[in-house]
């Protein structure tokens, strides 16, 4: 799907400028403009987009902005007016050159920067490998995360690596919208499925776990594991379903399954991801075996939605015990499913209202 086929409503662009008239009925409400590379990924979509329809109900003009990943400084100017038109601008994932900053700031200089990954590092080339913290990065973050009024968090992990590089840090988990989500009735089966959902690049992380996967079915435990991806992997000689992933079947598609899989290696990267999956997998009311790193440790709790395991012997005794009592996972499906309540699009939109109104009605610094 490119950016603009992304179903996030009306995108800013110059040959969108407004008439005179029209402008003048446009600035009687304060206007936000959601920023992003790209504005049809993952992040962007569910943390800002999902707002557009609640910041419009609740008096804002919310306008979504595609920076790109072109030329910088083209990038930049050829929105002018974008950043003239705003009163708040809200960035997700994006960390702008110097010049970008002070041209931008000038026509606008209300920032809130929106981040759910660890973006001051690189992603490892490979599972189990050290993050790339180029000094070069970390001071480019620094620098854009130090200009902005707020910086948001998707994560306490997150928070805690952002650290002192910005000023007031919140921490909004990003959000379901937890009444489309269907429970799953997790019945007594012969084989029991294991859910993994994702984008086809991090398909890397369920490939390590071949080997427990293996060791299990060698002795005697029946399962097959459902892949929502649009991938199938190479898991060798364990049954693997692929669903295809799609916004409209993705969520059915987890409640036919029995035990959410969440395996992460520890690393600079991955403590800053936002655990997505495991929220998605509480929505659905299954239980989650997970890598205790960054926010899967906020979101599954160790023994009541789910189990925790570090080392293969550690995910060999923890799927085994989840696939062999029907009770423990119908106990902790339903305990994930109860908490998920926090990550509600509901009081995650309240909270980032919370946020812009009193940031909209300030004056111009």
């Amino acid at each position: 799907m490119s950016a603009q086929e992304c179903p996030v409503g009306p995108i800013w662009s110059p040959s969108r400028t407004p008439s005179v008239p029209e402008a003048a009925r446009w600035r009687r409400r304060p206007v936000v403009s959601l920023v992003g590379h790209d504005i049809a990924v993952p992040s962007f979509r569910l943390r800002l987009a999902a707002l557009r329809p609640l910041l419009e109900a609740n008096g804002f003009d919310a306008r979504v902005v595609a920076l790109g990943r072109g030329r910088e400084w083209f990038r930049v100017l050829r929105l002018t007016g974008a950043w003239r038109a705003s009163d708040v601008l809200v960035f997700q994932q994006v960390k702008l050159l110097a010049g970008e900053r002070a041209y931008v700031e000038r026509l606008c200089d209300r920032w809130v920067l929106d981040v759910d990954d660890a973006i001051m590092f690189r992603r490892p080339r490979r599972p189990g490998a050290a993050a790339d913290a180029a000094r070069w990065r970390q001071r480019r973050f620094r620098a854009m995360a130090g200009r902005c009024r707020l910086v948001v968090a998707g994560s306490q992990s997150l928070a805690g690596i952002i650290g002192d590089a910005a000023g007031p840090v919140a921490v909004l988990p990003t959000p379901v919208d937890l009444a489309a989500y269907p429970v799953a009735l997790l019945p007594a089966r012969s084989h029991v499925r294991l859910a993994w959902i994702g984008l086809a690049s991090n398909l890397r992380y369920l490939r390590e776990l071949t080997p427990v996967l293996e060791r299990l079915r060698a002795n005697g435990v029946q399962l097959e594991v459902h892949v929502i991806s649009d991938l199938l992997p190479d898991l060798r000689g364990v049954p693997c379903t692929l669903i295809p992933w799609s916004e409209a079947t993705q969520r059915a598609a987890l409640a036919d399954c029995d035990v959410g899989l969440a395996p992460l290696p520890d690393d600079a990267w991955t403590r800053g991801k936002a655990g997505y999956r495991c929220i998605q997998y509480a929505a659905a009311g299954l239980p989650t075996v997970a890598s205790p790193v960054g926010a899967q440790r906020e979101v599954v709790r160790n023994g009541d939605t789910g189990l925790w395991a570090s080392t293969p012997e550690a995910w060999g005794e923890a799927l085994r015990r989840m696939c062999e009592d029907v009770a423990l996972r119908r106990r902790m499906g339903a305990a994930a499913r109860a908490a998920a309540t926090r990550y509600d699009l509901s009081r995650f939109a309240q909270s980032y209202l919370d946020f812009l109104r009193p940031l909209s009605a300030s004056q111009r610094g």
